[in-house]
């Protein structure tokens, strides 16, 4: 009977042992993925934020909410305060847990109304 128990027991433990395993395995796939999404909502407000830029030259927001599928992005464009003479564009895209933020500098051409972007890059939250 004792034999019996301490087999069990270590059976037990083993497929516990698994199931964590494989639990946690998944979870990192699982949270790249939600990174990537939230990775793409974020580009997605500033392309957003490139569009209003176009249709109004002086477009200057001090934050809206976009939703990009099951994901959030959180766009705020600077006229002239955060760059001097140009538009900073700062997306924040989350999905679920994952934060992912991107930074674009625009410039606006004032006599021809073109808009040239100088930057775009991933910067840390």
């Amino acid at each position: 009977m004792p034999t019996i128990l301490l087999v069990s027991g270590i059976i037990v433990e083993i497929s516990v042992a698994g199931i964590l395993v494989a639990y946690f395995f998944g979870q990192s796939g699982f949270g790249m993925k939600l990174s990537a999404e939230a990775l793409s909502a974020a580009n997605a407000g500033v392309s957003d934020a490139l569009i209003r830029i176009i249709r109004n030259k002086n477009f200057s927001h001090s934050g809206y909410d976009l939703t990009v599928g099951r994901g959030q992005s959180y766009v705020v464009v600077c006229k002239d305060t955060c760059v001097l003479g140009k538009h900073e564009i700062v997306s924040t895209g989350s999905v679920l847990t994952k934060r992912r933020k991107i930074q674009a500098v625009v410039n606006v051409d004032g006599a021809t109304g073109e808009v040239k972007i100088e930057s775009i890059k991933e910067i840390s939250l």
